[in-house]
């Protein structure tokens, strides 16, 4: 995806950044998130997501569904994430009945698509504030669309990824539990 510059011409909008794909419940891409590489304020925000077009609302999708929807239905339950990182390690360990909210703004649509799924949801945001933040709103928005919420609470600091890398699936499970 290239942006156009006010000066003219136009780059990459996500160079130097790591790419995940979005897809839509069929498999199809339907936009991208992409992860800056470096640190500091020129490469821009932590996280940047395709601009908003009639196929791509941020809002209406959830990173790793359509991988993710068998276990949730086999399972019962769902498990919410806020980064693309904690879904690819949690389903490389094991743990399938994962997705995330691409960032902290769980919204009400996203809300109707998970209980579209499953009634029980966990959320397992990152341990920190505005983790704690996002979980709040979060545990709201699911019970208003009739999701029975549980919270994870992960070890100050920590994130899923993290956890999983360092303590392993089993650990993480635990903490789910």
């Amino acid at each position: 995806l290239s942006q156009t510059r006010r000066s003219g011409g136009s780059y990459d909008r996500f160079r130097d950044r790591l790419m995940f794909p979005i897809l839509d419940l069929n498999g199809k891409v339907a936009g991208f998130g992409a992860r800056a590489l470096g640190k500091g304020e020129k490469n821009g925000p932590k996280y940047l997501n395709s601009p908003e077009t009639p196929v791509f609302k941020k809002g209406t999708y959830l990173y790793g569904l359509q991988l993710a929807r068998q276990q949730i239905r086999l399972r019962k339950s769902a498990v919410i994430v806020e980064g693309y990182t904690d879904v690819i390690t949690a389903f490389q360990a094991g743990i399938k009945n994962v997705v995330a909210s691409l960032g902290t703004a769980l919204t009400p649509a996203q809300g109707r698509l998970i209980r579209s799924q499953t009634k029980k949801v966990i959320i397992a945001y990152d341990a920190d504030s505005a983790g704690e933040a996002a979980t709040w709103r979060g545990l709201k928005i699911l019970q208003d669309s009739g999701c029975l919420v549980k919270v994870a609470v992960l070890p100050e600091g920590s994130d899923p990824d993290g956890l999983i890398r360092q303590q392993g699936a089993s650990y993480f499970e635990d903490v789910l539990s």
